[in-house]
């Protein structure tokens, strides 16, 4: 009896952690993306992004609600017949939420601000900008209500700018802010601080920019920038002011190493640099969302091709608080996987971005529940297929391969033209063709057995398929 008893509670133990703990793609037949993960209350989980399945246009903004355990609660689409994104989402107070993003409605592209309820419905939803391209990378919603957005701006005679913008609660204009100089600057990201805010981005043209890091007080007023970097490529994803008043930043270098590197800087409250840090060496890795803990410890998370299950992984990176390595753990598949938006609770974390490797075709909404340790209970992917506003009618029909099996030929049929890749069950490309088109015969000289093609389009959307070659 008591040994029953205690298989029991084990089991229902192992339950329960498993369902704290997951791994779900998310989407339709195109093209699915999460730019912003947040936790919205008790057992209540927001992402925000873009989908190219459904909605007014080839790209809406995303939005879906999922419980503690990745089950979907609800989605919606917002957006118009133009190309609108989701860059960021902050829960309000009362539960509302507030969604940053983009839209080319107008022609050229305007940041996008959308208030909804809980359930999503909007309430109301404005555009900013001038008569260039205007783009919105971060949001901050102060105590009192008033929002902070930065981004990049530009106007007919400059090549790019830091753009800072304060409204209050309603979408109104409070002050607007352009940060310039030598070259083009970018700002990714903003933090809070006790005398006013800083913006951390780019600064200079194409591969010779720096990590900028830009302090400005609580009207706007610049008070100092500096950069950060090697002899190449340099950016700040993301900022952070640390608990001993200084700032951490993350993002991508290429100063110091053949490859694309994740890159960690910590700097004091001057902006002089006290120790940096650069991940990857032996393959490309990037950062793109970083938080401190309470214990100084960093979180970082983004994507590597060092480890994992092929290409890009999405990659969880937990550093000391004087930058050196605690773990790494990775999530993904054969095919591309990213991470670009972190949140955490006193369970573990959430990760939150897009994948190729799982999902119902294309790039499909990635999401990742771990313990406090990085770990998942399982390494096994679900996958949610998600209608949102796709007419049943209209859909295509499924993507195959005929004849398969095959012997030395096949066509692709219900695929867009794309590039082709052919790999065997270890995973070695074997066969890539630049561009193939559905109905068009392709060629084949391998051995008798079973393959994956990937056909990739021009937008990014992937599909796979199982090919298998009959012998002879």
């Amino acid at each position: 009896m008591t040994r029953t008893l205690f298989s029991c509670l084990c089991s229902c133990l192992a339950l329960f952690v498993e369902g704290q703990t997951w791994r779900k793609a998310y989407g339709a037949y195109g093209s699915e993306e999460a730019q912003a993960v947040r936790w919205a209350g008790e057992d209540l989980i927001v992402v925000a992004g873009s989908t190219g399945s459904g909605g007014a246009g080839a790209s809406d903004i995303y939005l879906m609600a999922l419980d503690g355990t990745g089950t979907r609660l609800w989605s919606t689409t917002i957006g118009t017949p133009a190309v609108e994104q989701a860059v960021d989402l902050r829960v309000l107070g009362d539960g509302s939420l507030m969604i940053a993003g983009n839209s080319n409605d107008g022609g050229d592209y305007d940041g996008l601000l959308v208030k909804t309820d809980a359930l999503g419905q909007v309430i109301w939803q404005r555009s900013y900008g001038g008569q260039d391209w205007d783009l919105f990378r971060e949001l901050t919603v102060l105590p009192n209500g008033e929002l902070i957005v930065v981004g990049q701006s530009y106007q007919p005679t400059v090549d790019g700018e830091v753009w800072m913008i304060r409204l209050d609660a309603a979408g109104e204009v409070m002050e607007e802010r352009w940060y310039g100089g030598a070259g083009e600057q970018n700002g990714y990201s903003l933090c809070v601080t006790p005398d006013g805010f800083a913006i951390g981005g780019s600064s200079g043209i194409g591969d010779a920019t720096d990590a900028l890091l830009l302090r400005v007080d609580e009207q706007g007023n610049e008070l100092w920038s500096v950069t950060h970097g090697g002899d190449s490529l340099d950016v700040a994803y993301d900022v952070v002011h640390t608990s001993d008043g200084g700032f951490s930043l993350v993002g991508i270098t290429r100063s110091y190493s053949n490859f694309e590197e994740g890159y960690h800087l910590k700097t004091d409250a001057s902006g002089g640099l006290q120790w940096f840090r650069s991940w990857g060496q032996i393959n490309d890795q990037g950062s793109y969302d970083h938080l401190q803990l309470q214990n100084g410890e960093y979180v970082t998370v983004g994507y590597t091709k060092t480890s994992g299950g092929g290409e890009r992984d999405m990659f969880l990176l937990k550093s000391a608080e004087n930058g050196d390595f605690v773990f790494g753990r990775t999530f993904g598949g054969a095919a591309d996987d990213v991470a670009l938006s972190l949140d955490a609770d006193d369970t573990g974390f959430l990760c939150a971005g897009w994948t190729d490797s799982y999902g119902a075709g294309g790039r499909d909404l990635f999401v990742v529940r771990t313990d406090e340790n990085g770990t998942t209970a399982s390494e096994s992917v679900n996958e949610s297929f998600d209608p949102v506003n796709i007419d049943e009618e209209n859909i295509a029909p499924p993507a195959n391969i005929f004849p398969n099996p095959c012997a030395d030929t096949f066509t692709l049929r219900h695929v867009p033209p794309g590039a082709l890749s052919v790999f065997d069950t270890d995973g070695r490309l074997v066969l890539a063709e630049p561009w193939v088109f559905p109905g068009v015969p392709v060629a084949v000289d391998l051995d008798a057995g079973l393959y994956v093609i990937e056909v990739r389009d021009a937008r990014g959307g992937t599909q796979r398929l199982p090919l298998v070659i009959a012998a002879e």
